[in-house]
């Protein structure tokens, strides 16, 4: 084999310059990419990302969604979503972080750091496309129910027009009980209750009733 003259390209180096150049591409996240890494259940910005994304897609408040949430009036992202007993949030974020698409999930996340400051419009973006639709509609329903219903089979029972049986998984005992559902209409579920004893004898609180406070910060359309 001849020696390559000094100086110049040859059609072999031009080769392993490419393969080096795409297998590295290949394990690098993509430049610019507004989700390319992935969510971090221990990221307080990503967790007040879920919960900007979750209580805009709910309707409720982001102070419902996590009780000792502490807003910084700069940027809402870099507020403290706070420790409560309960802790529901994590357990939802951490289970849609393995349960979901990571890119659906991340794009989502992504929507509600871009739109933080309009509910209206998370909602907007959320819904646009069919890899964010759906998974929106399945952590609606994991918020209110406490059970997850697989983005796939909600798209699937869409398509087909019909009132089909769609399967779902309870989360967990402690998702059972902490359902948005039960605390907007002031009820619980089977065979639980943090409740007064005696609560069953007064009427029920609207909090959708402008004139009752007790129920102030439920049922929103804004973000803090």
């Amino acid at each position: 084999m001849q020696p390559e003259p000094a100086g110049d390209v040859s059609r072999r180096a031009m080769l392993a310059g490419t393969v080096a150049t795409t297998a590295v591409a290949a394990v690098l996240p993509i430049g610019g990419s507004a989700y390319a890494d992935a969510p971090d259940p221990n990221s307080k910005q990503d967790m007040m990302a879920f919960l900007l994304l979750s209580a805009a897609l709910a309707g409720v408040h982001v102070a419902t969604l996590a009780p000792e949430f502490t807003a910084d009036k700069n940027d809402v992202l870099n507020s403290d979503p706070g420790v409560d007993p309960f802790n529901i949030k994590n357990e939802y974020f951490r289970f849609v972080n393995a349960a979901a698409d990571a890119a659906s999930f991340g794009k989502l996340l992504q929507i509600a750091r871009d739109h933080r400051q309009s509910a209206a419009d998370i909602v907007a973006a959320a819904a646009a496309g069919d890899d964010t639709r759906f998974l929106a509609r399945s952590i609606v329903l994991l918020w209110y129910l406490g059970s997850w219903y697989k983005p796939d089979d909600l798209k699937k029972s869409s398509a087909a027009g019909t009132r089909a049986f769609i399967p779902s998984q309870v989360v967990s005992a402690k998702a059972y009980t902490q359902g948005l559902v039960w605390q907007i209409v002031q009820a619980h579920p089977m065979g639980y209750s943090n409740l007064q004893f005696g609560y069953w004898s007064r009427d029920p609180r609207d909090p959708n009733d402008p004139l009752d406070r007790s129920n102030v910060g439920v049922i929103t359309p804004t973000i803090p």
